[in-house]
């Protein structure tokens, strides 16, 4: 469809080109088509260089709006950072800091307890319980009923 489309324009358009540029040269003249071609590229780069003035100053007023928009957030936002760093530095002298020693100190204590004491009821019930557990096992084992799991 495009192509045939493409011939229907092209051959007229190329017959009436040779045509025009026979008549140019019999009649003398080309150097009132070069003038008329100049006049016409004159001023289409004028419009054009209007064009790109106002897309200059388009893109100018825009960065002033951005500008405008974006330096009261980017103040509450110093502000803002400004007061979550005071916030975090007071949580942590009061907070944070007095948990850590005291859960060191809970640890420490709990060492020491249990270094000069021994190891509490818990230790010894976990390990009576590993040891009922090995016996049974040698026990599964020696009837032979013991996967090994």
């Amino acid at each position: 469809m495009n192509r045939t489309l493409a011939f229907v324009i092209g051959i007229p358009a190329a017959i009436l080109l040779i045509a025009f540029v026979y008549v140019a040269t019999w009649r003398g003249w080309w150097p009132i088509v070069l003038d008329i071609v100049l006049i016409i590229a004159a001023l289409t780069t004028t419009v054009l260089i209007a064009f790109l003035i106002l897309a200059i100053i388009d893109l100018t007023h825009t960065i002033r709006e951005i500008r405008a928009e974006v330096m009261p957030v980017l103040d509450s936002l110093r502000t803002t950072s400004t007061a979550v760093r005071e916030t975090a530095k007071a949580a942590t002298s009061f907070g944070v800091s007095p948990a850590v020693r005291t859960a060191g100190f809970v640890v420490g204590a709990t060492s020491l307890a249990s270094a000069i004491f021994g190891q509490g009821k818990a230790r010894k019930r976990a390990q009576e319980r590993q040891k009922r557990r090995q016996e049974y096992e040698r026990e599964m084992a020696r009837r032979g009923e013991f996967n090994g799991r």
